[in-house]
């Protein structure tokens, strides 16, 4: 169906009412997608020796995993795959260390979510390396029931095994969950595993997905709802 932005209300009830609700990290909770971008595009062209622009970096990989990404940009050479992903990690972690990417009003809605009883969790095709201290500067890592890294799967989404692999680790069923997400690919993946998604950020706003239960933009206007 087309997708067409719900009132924040409803949202915020379909996430309450869920046993579980599953986060993407990039785009979702984490607001760095330009900062993913901008580091890409500095490994091209450092490391690979071409220019990736905004608009390809959203066209071809947002939503798909590092090691994926870090793969594609070097034409399979798994040495210029690791310097890109070398490049990534540092500059992640230094970034965000200087400019926090989790807003309150995210962790503020996982901590209500938590307290009502749903069981959270975040599946991601980032690395563990760079989730984690993410999770814990922001005081998300308490909170968590499990997470699920492109470390933990074989394939990264719109494949849709880490959010079954959430699943299990949650011991909840595919129906009983909801997933947030903000990329095409995890859609895709969300769909393929049975589970009603919410779509947040740009997408939601353009109007340019399908096939999810739900959009909100941004995800924060759900903080301020009571639960």
């Amino acid at each position: 169906m087309p997708l067409s932005l719900s009132a924040p209300g409803t949202v915020r009830a379909l996430l309450t009412s869920a046993e579980a609700v599953l986060f993407d990290f990039n785009g979702t909770l984490s607001l760095d997608e330009d900062l993913m971008g901008r580091l890409y595009a500095e490994a091209a062209l450092e490391v690979c020796g071409f220019e990736l622009s905004a608009e390809e970096y959203r066209d071809r990989f947002v939503g798909l995993s590092d090691p994926d990404i870090c793969a594609a940009l070097a034409g399979g050479d798994d040495v210029l795959s690791a310097r890109v992903l070398d490049h990534l990690c540092e500059g992640y972690l230094r970034e965000i260390r200087r400019m926090p990417r989790i807003p309150a009003a995210h962790v503020a809605l996982v901590r209500d979510l938590v307290a009502s009883g749903t069981k959270v969790a975040v599946v991601t095709g980032t690395l563990r390396r760079l989730l984690e201290p993410a999770l814990e500067d922001s005081g998300l890592a308490a909170l968590l029931s499990a997470t699920v890294c492109s470390d933990d799967v074989e394939r990264g989404k719109p494949d849709p095994e880490g959010f079954l692999r959430g699943a299990e680790l949650l011991g909840v069923s595919a129906a009983a969950m909801v997933v947030v997400e903000d990329s095409l690919a995890g859609v895709a993946a969300a769909r393929a595993a049975g589970m009603p998604c919410v779509l947040v950020g740009p997408l939601a706003a353009d109007g340019s997905a399908a096939d999810h239960s739900a959009g909100v933009h941004p995800l924060g206007e759900l903080a301020a709802l009571a639960v």
